[in-house]
C-alpha cells in the first residue's frame, strides 16, 4: 500500500492490529454517518419549518445534555460492569429506535415537546457509546498505540460526517421525516455490526476477583453471584465523586467543559446563522459540514502523528485558541467561501486538540476505573456540546442580527478553555501529559490521592 494512504490512516493498526479497532472503526462510520444526516438540519426544521425560537431549541439542547450526562455516568459504570459490548450494542439499536420515532412525529407534526423528550433519549443513547468505546481502547492499547487508535476513531466519526451532511443536505430538500428514518436504518446496521463481529475486552473473570479482594482464584460461580450482588446497588455515586476529587482531573474536565461549549456552535447555532443570516441554502450548508468531516478524515491522522512527541496540553492549548479564531471570524464574513474558510478554521481546531482531550482523560485511569474515567470525561464534554447551543441561540436571538456580537463571545469562552489547559499544564508531569505510560506508578497513584503536586 502506497506510503501517502499510511500517512492519513494507520492501515496496519486497523488491518493488522487487533481486530476490534477495526470493528469501532467501522461501527463509529456508520454511527456517525446515522447521526449527521439528522443532526444538522433538526434545528433548521424545528426554527424554519415550525417556528420555534432558538432559545427554546437551545433549551432543548440543555435538556438533552443532562439526559446526556447521565448516560456517560452509567456507560462508564455499565462498562467496567457488565463489558464494553452489550453496552456499545443497547446504545446504537436504542438510538435507532429513537430515530424512527422522531420520524414519524416529522411525518404527524408532532408538537415541540415530543421532539424535546425524543431529543433527550435520543442524547442518553448517543452519549452511552462513548465511555465503552473509549474504554475499549485504552483495554487494548498502551502508549503511543493509544494515540493512533483514539485518532482512528476520529477519523472514523468524521468518515461519516463527510458523508452524512451531504447527503441530508440533499433529503431535507425532499422531507425532513426522511432524515430521520434514514438515520434510524444506518444505526440498525451498526448495532449489528457490533453485536455480531466484535468481542470483548473487559478481564471479567480477572477483574471480579479483585474487586472482591479474594485474587485471582475466585471461583467463577462465586464471581458471578459477587457481579450479581454488587450490581443490585445500582450506579456507585461514592466511587464516581473520587474521581473528581482527582483535582488535575477535575482541572481537566472543566477545561473540556468550556472547549465542547465552544465546539457545539457547530450544529444548531452555525446551522441556523448560516441559512438565515447568512443566506446559504440547505444543501450549500451541508457541503460546509462536509467539508468540516472530509478535513479531520485527512487529517487527523497525520495531526496526531506528528504532534505524538509534544505534550497533550500544547494539542489542547493550541486547538482552543485556532478553534476560537475560527468561530470569531464567522462574525466578520459571508457567503458560502468565507464561511467555509471559517470552518476550515474551526475543523483545524478540532482536529488538533480532541483527540489529546481522551486521551488525557484515558492517563489519569488505573485499569480497574478507565470506563469510569472515560464516562465522566464524556459527561463534562456531553454537557458542554448540549449547553453550546443554549448559549449560541440566546445570543443569536438577543444579538438582533449583529453577527460580530455572538461570536465573539463564543471565541472568549474559547480563550478560557485554552488558560484552563495552560493551568493544568504547570500541574502535570511531562511523562503523564505525554501519555508516555498511561498504566506507570505516578499516573496510578494521582488516580488514587486525588490530588495534585
Amino acid at each position: 500500500m502506497p506510503t501517502w494512504i499510511d500517512n492519513l490512516l494507520p492501515h496496519r493498526a486497523l488491518l493488522q492490529g487487533d481486530r476490534r479497532l477495526f470493528h469501532l472503526f467501522i461501527g463509529r462510520v456508520l454511527s456517525s454517518t446515522g447521526f449527521s444526516v439528522t443532526l444538522p438540519f433538526l434545528s433548521l426544521y424545528l426554527h424554519d419549518t415550525r417556528g420555534i425560537p432558538m432559545t427554546a431549541i437551545g433549551g432543548m439542547f440543555f435538556l438533552s445534555a443532562l439526559a446526556g450526562a447521565s448516560a456517560q455516568l452509567f456507560g462508564g459504570e455499565w462498562a467496567d460492569r457488565y463489558g464494553r459490548k452489550s453496552i456499545l450494542v443497547i446504545a446504537q439499536a436504542g438510538r435507532s429506535v429513537v430515530f424512527l420515532a422522531m420520524g414519524a412525529a416529522a411525518l404527524f407534526h408532532a408538537g415541540f415537546g415530543v421532539f424535546v423528550v425524543l431529543s433527550c433519549v435520543s442524547a442518553f443513547f448517543g452519549r452511552l457509546y462513548e465511555p465503552p468505546s473509549g474504554a475499549m481502547i485504552a483495554d487494548i492499547t498502551v502508549g503511543d498505540q493509544r494515540k493512533e487508535a483514539f485518532g482512528i476513531l476520529r477519523i472514523g466519526s468524521n468518515v461519516g460526517f463527510a458523508v452524512g451532511p451531504a447527503i441530508g443536505g440533499f433529503l431535507a430538500a425532499l422531507s425532513y421525516a426522511t432524515l430521520f428514518f434514514c438515520s434510524a436504518l444506518i444505526l440498525v446496521v451498526s448495532a449489528l455490526l457490533l453485536a455480531f463481529r466484535i468481542r470483548e475486552s473487559l478481564p471479567r473473570d480477572r477483574r471480579r476477583g479483585h474487586e472482591a479482594g479474594i485474587g485471582d482464584d475466585l471461583p467463577p460461580r462465586a464471581a458471578r453471584k459477587y457481579v450479581r450482588d454488587r450490581l443490585r446497588h445500582g450506579l456507585d455515586i461514592e466511587s464516581i465523586l473520587a474521581t473528581l476529587r482527582d483535582h488535575r482531573f477535575l482541572r481537566h474536565s472543566l477545561a473540556c467543559l468550556l472547549f465542547f461549549t465552544v465546539m457545539g456552535q457547530l450544529m444548531a447555532t452555525f446551522s441556523v446563522f448560516a441559512v438565515d443570516w447568512a443566506g446559504l441554502s440547505k444543501l450549500q450548508l451541508g457541503w460546509i459540514y462536509s467539508l468540516n468531516g472530509t478535513m479531520v478524515t485527512l487529517l487527523q491522522f497525520p495531526v496526531v502523528r506528528f504532534l505524538s512527541p509534544y505534550r497533550m496540553t500544547t494539542s489542547l492549548i493550541a486547538g482552543s485558541v485556532i478553534l476560537s479564531g475560527g468561530y470569531v471570524m464567522m462574525g466578520f464574513v459571508g457567503g458560502m467561501g468565507p464561511l467555509a474558510v471559517a470552518m476550515a478554521i474551526v475543523t483545524i481546531g478540532e482536529i488538533i486538540a480532541t483527540p489529546a482531550a481522551m486521551n488525557l482523560s484515558a492517563s489519569f485511569a488505573t485499569e480497574e476505573t478507565r470506563g469510569r474515567y472515560m464516562g465522566v470525561h464524556g459527561l463534562f464534554s456531553s454537557f458542554g456540546w448540549s449547553l453550546g447551543p443554549l448559549i449560541g441561540g440566546i445570543l443569536l436571538d438577543g444579538a438582533h442580527g449583529v453577527a460580530w456580537i455572538p461570536w465573539s463571545v463564543i471565541g472568549l469562552l474559547g480563550a478560557f478553555a485554552a488558560l484552563g489547559f495552560l493551568d493544568l499544564r504547570r500541574r502535570l508531569s511531562p511523562a503523564m501529559d505525554r501519555g508516555d505510560d498511561p498504566d506507570a506508578p505516578h499516573t496510578v497513584r494521582a488516580t488514587a490521592t486525588g490530588g495534585s503536586p
